[in-house]
């Protein structure tokens, strides 16, 4: 299929939105996309009543390594929010493209396999990628690396994740 001028503009949406991630650690920003609708989309964030602004990070407090140990956490990763939102509002994801920042974790590439998620389209790598657990490959999800755009922050350091 090859990345193309669409994949592109909903890349663009995603690097305006990125900056704007809660989480103390990361920022990442993703969307469900369907038929050329875009579904849902969210940034990585933490949960309303756990705001790490306030009470701290316990993945900094713990000295967590990135990329490790995702369970140990008060958020969701950007792709979560998105499957979450889809549920609670009773859309369908079967057959979506997940645009995403950086490349989604074990748990992530779980979670849209399960949701029907048929291609993946993402900017950066991630360090926990586990290849001989390669669900996408598995399930013949297509994966795509696409560019950063203009519109990626400088103030992102590349490549970190939770």
């Amino acid at each position: 299929m090859g990345i193309n001028k669409k994949d592109i503009h909903y890349l663009e949406q995603l690097d305006r939105m990125e900056p704007k991630a809660k989480c103390l650690r990361a920022n990442v920003a993703a969307m469900l996309v369907k038929n050329g609708r875009i579904l849902v989309k969210h940034t990585n964030d933490w949960h309303a009543k756990t705001p790490c602004n306030k009470i701290g990070c316990i993945r900094n407090q713990r000295k967590v390594k990135s990329g490790t140990h995702r369970e140990i956490c008060y958020g969701l990763c950007a792709e979560q929010w998105c499957l979450a939102l889809a549920a609670r509002k009773g859309i369908k994801t079967q057959g979506a493209t997940c645009y995403v920042t950086k490349h989604p974790c074990r748990i992530c590439e779980s979670m849209l396999t399960e949701a029907g998620i048929k291609r993946v389209v993402y900017q950066e790598g991630y360090p926990d990628v586990l290849p001989k657990f390669n669900l996408f490959e598995r399930n013949k999800i297509k994966v795509e690396q696409g560019p950063n755009t203009n519109y990626k922050s400088e103030k992102i350091p590349k490549s970190t994740t939770i």
